[in-house]
């Protein structure tokens, strides 16, 4: 069996996919905070602005775009005409949606960061 069939959006796989990829970000973002925390931690006067803050935003947003990015591909394939209407289809219309979730809980997740001082 070939990666490349696991990689199509028509995929059993793909259905998992999008929140395995959200729970991957939050243990690496919350066990990484919790990390930094206690071995570097940010000055307290920096507040919300300070390198931690800036470093787990910009992880959020990597998470994010790589979701919509599979959102939107599976959005494509369901609408193209060459997969029919079976199983395949279905499970590109569920996991676009699933994906979607997942962004929007990895957005919801990260924009504490944006606000809140990391190590209190």
């Amino acid at each position: 069996m070939s990666w490349r069939r696991w990689c199509e959006p028509g995929h059993p796989a793909q259905l998992v996919l999008g929140f395995s990829i959200w729970s991957i970000w939050f243990i690496a973002m919350y066990a990484g905070l919790s990390v930094v925390c206690q071995l570097a931690a940010p000055a307290p006067a920096d507040s919300a602005g300070n390198w931690l803050n800036y470093t787990l935003w910009g992880l959020t947003l990597v998470v994010l775009a790589l979701l919509l990015l599979l959102a939107w591909r599976g959005w494509r394939y369901c609408r193209s005409g060459q997969n029919g209407s079976g199983t395949p289809r279905f499970i590109g219309y569920v996991s676009t949606v699933l994906y979607l979730m997942a962004a929007l809980a990895t957005l919801v997740g990260g924009l504490p960061v944006l606000v809140l001082p990391p190590c209190i």
